[in-house]
């Protein structure tokens, strides 16, 4: 063999060996591409036809009533759905509520889905936590169910990246914090009546729950409710530091803090819901008509025994002048923390 037919033997092996392997990548390019049809593609499928986007814009919290256990809510509601028979705004029903007002709707065909948005007011009943009132925290949930007529089983899809809230709502004693959306199914253990049906019949509707925190900001709120109160001890222990013989005095300090101190009890019956329980302001009241109390019992026994032992008298109301207010503010904080 010449060197002119290495050379040419080598010019061919060359793109015989380059087209083997592009053979392989045009392969693997085409079993990848048939791999991926038969893979399903979230992003790509259509929304089945049943299901129903919703979302809310919360506009205000116009009020929060912890006695009468509910509050209102004023809020915009969208529904985004491709099926022509549904009509989920019409439809919808606010679970453990009822709605006050609806106004500004708005219907429209984008493409070939269902577009619908309105503004509702509504008021909504929630057995609110009051254990640690006035620093409680809590959770307002307005909560969408979908009672179709046509009997087509909706499913909700939460729209959570266009939900949202005004930054303008203010609600007294409290801050607006995080909230957040979402779907779910709900269970029914009944048919409603509905005799086409067996009676054991599990009725399963679709929810969508929009949720949102308010929260107590610092101490503030607190020492504004319980100034009458604490003004009530503080009374108290200024009463200790009267001369025991003065018991008229003491007496008027002691009648003003118990009134003080029924006009914050007054003030909870007023705002509160009625409970077995003993919550953090019924501890507060009582550990201070208790505190009252006990120095009503100590001022008597100190005013006799000023008539035998003027001196030891009045060093055991200077003792009680330090020891009470102590005494009660550590049970103070005690109450306060302990949750």
């Amino acid at each position: 063999m010449t060197q002119y037919d290495m050379v040419s033997d080598h010019r061919i092996r060359v793109p015989i060996a380059t087209s083997i392997r592009h053979r392989w990548v045009l392969l693997f390019a085409v079993f990848c591409s048939f791999f991926a049809l038969l893979t399903p593609n979230a992003h790509a499928a259509a929304p089945a036809a049943n299901t129903v986007d919703v979302g809310v814009y919360l506009n205000n919290i116009p009020a929060v009533s912890l006695k009468e256990k509910k509050f209102q809510v004023d809020f915009n509601i969208w529904f985004r759905w491709q099926d022509d028979k549904l009509n989920p705004m019409e439809s919808f029903k606010i679970f453990n509520g009822y709605v006050d007002a609806k106004d500004g709707l708005i219907k429209k065909k984008i493409g070939n889905v269902n577009y619908a948005m309105q503004r509702v007011q509504a008021t909504i009943f929630r057995n609110f936590d009051v254990e640690r009132y006035p620093l409680d925290n809590h959770l307002l949930k307005i909560q969408i169910e979908d009672y179709n007529p046509e009997g087509a089983q909706t499913t909700f899809v939460a729209d959570i990246e266009n939900t949202n809230v005004s930054p303008k709502i203010t609600v007294p004693g409290w801050t607006v914090g995080k909230f957040e959306s979402y779907a779910s199914t709900t269970s029914y253990n009944t048919n409603y009546g509905d005799s086409s049906v067996a009676k054991d019949t599990e009725t399963k509707l679709p929810r969508y729950t929009f949720a949102v925190e308010l929260k107590r900001a610092g101490f503030g709120y607190f020492f504004k409710y319980f100034s009458i109160l604490l003004l009530a001890a503080t009374l108290t222990f200024v009463a200790f530091r009267i001369s025991p013989e003065l018991i008229d005095t003491r007496f008027w300090l002691i009648t003003t803090s118990f009134f003080l101190a029924v006009i914050t009890g007054s003030s909870l019956e007023a705002n509160l819901p009625q409970s077995e329980s003993f919550g953090l302001g019924d501890m507060l009241y009582n550990l201070t008509m208790l505190c009252i109390l006990v120095s009503t019992v100590v001022m008597i026994y100190h005013h006799r025994m000023f008539v035998v032992d003027p001196e030891r008298t009045l060093r055991l109301s200077r003792l009680w002048a330090w020891g009470l207010p102590l005494v009660y503010l550590a049970a103070v904080v005690f109450v306060v923390f302990k949750g």
